[in-house]
């Protein structure tokens, strides 16, 4: 999924500068919180190729790529009044 798609679904993006990361760039992440302290991460910037963003739900479901799967998560976790 692209980062223009994360926007779209409404994540939060999140910098994260080099004298916070100690890393050698800055990067970022895109988060979706949800209100009982679960939420959505993407990968980081860095760590993308050709904008090929995944995401993760916590630490249980790993490298999500399909924004269409990421909708109907949300969607379930709405339903399910967990947001």
């Amino acid at each position: 999924m692209t980062e223009e798609e994360l926007i779209e679904e409404g994540f939060e993006r999140i910098d994260v500068p080099v004298e916070e990361s100690g890393d050698e760039t800055d990067y970022h992440y895109y988060r979706y919180s949800f209100g009982s302290g679960y939420g959505l991460y993407s990968s980081e910037s860095n760590n993308t190729l050709n904008n090929k963003w995944t995401v993760s739900f916590d630490e249980c479901i790993n490298n999500i790529t399909d924004i269409e799967d990421i909708q109907v998560l949300i969607a379930l976790f709405k339903k399910w009044k967990v947001i």
